[in-house]
């Protein structure tokens, strides 16, 4: 006698994860965004490099 085969169907989204597990990508981290990266003032760093620069030749 032969035993009947259940198959489960699996969803859409067990096969996309199962999909990026093989792929070596955090299922975790898939569809998120980026984080920003934090806002530099270039005017504040400028002038800190020339005091830093001037410096030296200030004292001399």
């Amino acid at each position: 006698m032969k035993r009947p085969l259940i198959k489960l169907k699996r969803t859409n989204a067990q096969r996309k994860r199962d999909a990026l597990i093989a792929a070596a990508v955090a299922p975790s981290r898939f569809g998120k965004r980026m984080p920003a990266q934090p806002h530099r003032d270039r005017k504040h760093e400028a002038a800190r490099g020339e005091r830093k620069h001037k410096k030296g030749w200030e004292s001399e």
